[in-house]
């Protein structure tokens, strides 16, 4: 434990971990965003899919469904990013900040808790299991819905690659939410370790 900081170094502290925080905030705001961003595209373009009275093509069909396969594989791609700007920004302040203020504790707390928690109660594994019921609503739908033409077999492979994919970017969200932080620790651990070195 380090001896509490004067003044003038504590209040540069609770600036830095203010500003830090505040950034880790606007990225935890954003995967909510991209979730709810990806979840409305998707419920108003299946929608036009499902609606009464609606016969669309398979053409028609596969590029609407194409549309919200693109759609929830930028948003899971900027969850990712997201997700890994909210575990840096927590080690920085663990690792950077929270040692010199002895009064902050949280971020060292909060890892503890997730590790008894094995991840379970980590926003990241709630927005993994939402896109993965957006990914599993894309070949539901198309085999589903009443088209007014045949699927082809080269329009169901389509959309079960698509499917692959967002499938794919879930199971990195996962991922992210479960082991992400580990390599961003690993990171600031030789940013700190190359600081101590140099000094």
């Amino acid at each position: 434990m380090s001896e509490a900081p004067d003044e003038e170094h504590l209040a540069a502290y609770l600036a830095e971990f203010e500003f830090i925080r505040e950034g880790l905030r606007q990225d935890q705001r954003e995967r909510q965003v991209f979730l709810g961003f990806a979840l409305t595209a998707g419920g108003v373009v299946l929608g036009l899919l499902v609606r009464p009275g609606s016969t669309p093509s398979a053409g028609q069909a596969l590029f609407l469904i194409g549309i919200v396969g693109a759609i929830t594989v930028v948003a899971e791609v900027l969850t990712i990013r997201a997700t890994m700007g909210v575990a840096s920004a927590g080690l920085y302040l663990r690792d950077f900040i929270e040692p010199k203020v002895p009064e902050l504790k949280f971020q060292k707390r909060n890892r503890e808790f997730l590790e008894h928690m094995d991840h379970r109660v980590s926003a990241s594994w709630g927005l993994a299991i939402a896109y993965g019921t957006l990914t599993a609503g894309l070949p539901l739908a198309w085999f589903t819905i009443h088209l007014s033409s045949a699927r082809s077999p080269l329009q169901t492979v389509v959309v079960l690659l698509v499917a692959a994919v967002s499938l794919l970017m879930t199971v990195m969200i996962w991922h992210t939410s479960k082991f992400g932080w580990k390599r961003a620790e690993q990171a600031w651990s030789k940013v700190k370790s190359d600081e101590e070195a140099a000094s």
